[in-house]
């Protein structure tokens, strides 16, 4: 019996490090699903998964290269993965028009919404408090503004 030459070595150790990151993957996909199912409200299980995938890296409890063979498959064949979910809306398309206008309004005012609270939060965390100050001094001085031209009207 020979030994193994180079390059079914090579396509071995391939295929065995896949199979560890997918094992990986799908461990903190299965985790977050029974972690999910624990809760007393509903929440994904896959998002939970995802958080804890990202600790363990963050943590440098898991090595990126080790989860990269896998996720590189994923990544690569990401486009057919979204196919049955788009396919899935195209049965929705009537309900879909006929909530346009809701969902046009949900998306404005969605991003409305997050551009002032990250615009105050920015403002909040770059602001030094003499700033701060006078911020506050011309809005109250707005405000008196406003109040005298309604009792004067």
């Amino acid at each position: 019996m020979s030994l193994p030459d180079e390059k079914s070595q090579s396509l071995l150790s391939r295929i065995f490090a896949f199979i560890l990151s997918f094992a990986i993957l799908y461990g903190c996909l299965s985790l977050g699903r029974y972690i999910s199912q624990l809760l007393p409200f509903v929440f994904p299980g896959s998002i939970i998964g995802m958080l804890i995938l990202f600790l363990l890296l963050e943590l440098k409890i898991l090595r990126m290269h080790w989860i990269t063979p896998c996720a590189d498959v994923l990544m690569r064949h990401m486009v057919f993965l979204f196919i049955p979910a788009a396919v899935g809306m195209v049965a929705y398309l009537n309900e879909v028009f006929d909530s346009v206008l809701v969902i046009i309004f949900n998306v404005l005012s969605g991003i409305a919404l997050i551009i002032l609270i990250v615009g105050r939060l920015f403002q909040h965390f770059t602001e030094n408090k003499e700033q701060r100050e006078q911020r506050h001094e011309l809005y109250k001085r707005a405000t008196n503004i406003k109040k005298l031209k309604r009792r004067g009207a």
